[in-house]
């Protein structure tokens, strides 16, 4: 049995010209609009070809992404943002 290797994993976007396309593109956008004000925020993390350049090793950007994964994650700076001290 296939198990991710996240739960924060959504889904896979196409990528063109740094932003989303396609049918996922939709998608996309859809999750955000639910995730407003939630305390979650969605994060794409470019995945294609380097290029050969080293510094890319680590993260692609977006710009030179073919594809991106999305993530969800919890925005914990949200906790403080209205508590008083």
């Amino acid at each position: 049995m296939y198990r991710k290797r996240t739960d924060a994993y959504q889904f896979t976007v196409w990528m063109e010209d740094g932003k989303p396309v396609g049918r996922n593109a939709e998608r996309l956008k859809k999750l955000r609009e639910s995730l407003k004000g939630s305390g979650q925020y969605v994060k794409l993390q470019g995945r294609g070809p380097r290029l050969g350049k080293r510094r890319y090793n680590q993260s692609l950007p977006l710009s030179l992404a073919k594809a991106a994964d999305v993530y969800i994650y919890n925005d914990y700076r949200s906790i403080f943002r209205y508590k008083e001290w």
